[in-house]
């Protein structure tokens, strides 16, 4: 397997530990990013194998002004990324809450956060590909780009999170129609991790089964912009995650939320 140069966001626990352990062991230089300060992670960077250089730089996706700061640092990191895998997420929490900048906090999180980070690091993909670590969730999901931020639409922490998951694959068939970052979609499977337990019970795969998911997607030689993976399989994404007009709107209401960070 060819060495690439990979960031990794959501990388200190549940698919995206075992994710940086499989990239670092086949000696991808890694950038790898989670919410905890570094001294916090030393133990975890520490067993991860290096034959190649790994960095972890922190940021809490609540504060989009810390997303920014991530991908500058990269940028100081290096000049090219290979891969950028969005995994960074979160439930959603049992009341609606609100980030610091004023956005639904589980669709900033997930979805914002990841778009923000792709978007200033799209000088630095060019012909390289984007990751966005999605869930089958979406397929029983419904968006309006009106109301993202779930003030009038009734809340729970599976519609917030699935509803996140979907503008995910949204944002991906979105941006294969449009010039930049190759971007692929990919439900990991159901997999036993603190974030499916959060909201859906116990149970599910080992957290090694999704991050073999991850990896397929992140380094497969071939894989058309717009793919949606489902557990390893190319798949059919939800009905209106194909919708280009549903598609169009989010991408209006994406920008207008994150122009300050542009």
């Amino acid at each position: 397997m060819t060495a690439r140069t990979i960031v990794l966001t959501g990388a200190t626990s549940g698919i995206g530990l075992a994710t940086a352990r499989l990239l670092a062991r086949s000696g991808h230089r890694l950038i790898l990013h989670g919410p905890e300060p570094r001294p916090a992670v030393e133990p975890l960077l520490a067993e991860l194998p290096a034959p190649a250089p790994i960095d972890y730089v922190p940021g809490d996706f609540g504060d989009l002004g810390q997303a920014a700061a991530l991908a500058d640092r990269v940028g100081e990191l290096t000049g090219h990324v290979d891969v950028l895998i969005n995994n960074a997420g979160r439930p959603g929490p049992p009341a609606r809450s609100l980030s610091r900048d004023g956005h639904e906090i589980t669709f900033q999180v997930n979805y914002l956060a990841a778009v923000l980070l792709t978007e200033r690091l799209a000088p630095l993909l060019r012909g390289g590909r984007v990751v966005h670590v999605a869930s089958a969730t979406h397929l029983s999901a419904s968006l309006d780009a009106d109301d993202l931020g779930l003030e009038r639409h009734p809340y729970s922490p599976t519609i917030a999170y699935a509803r996140s998951k979907l503008a995910m694959v949204m944002h991906a068939l979105w941006q294969a129609r449009h010039p930049g970052p190759a971007i692929v979609a990919i439900s990991p499977g159901v997999i036993s991790t603190g974030l499916l337990h959060a909201m859906y019970g116990a149970g599910g795969a080992p957290t090694g089964h999704g991050a073999r998911n991850v990896v397929q997607a992140a380094t497969a030689p071939s894989l058309p912009a717009g793919t949606y993976l489902d557990d390893g399989e190319p798949a059919r994404p939800g009905r209106q995650a194909r919708d280009h007009t549903a598609q169009d709107a989010l991408r209006q209401a994406t920008t207008r939320l994150l122009r300050p960070w542009l």
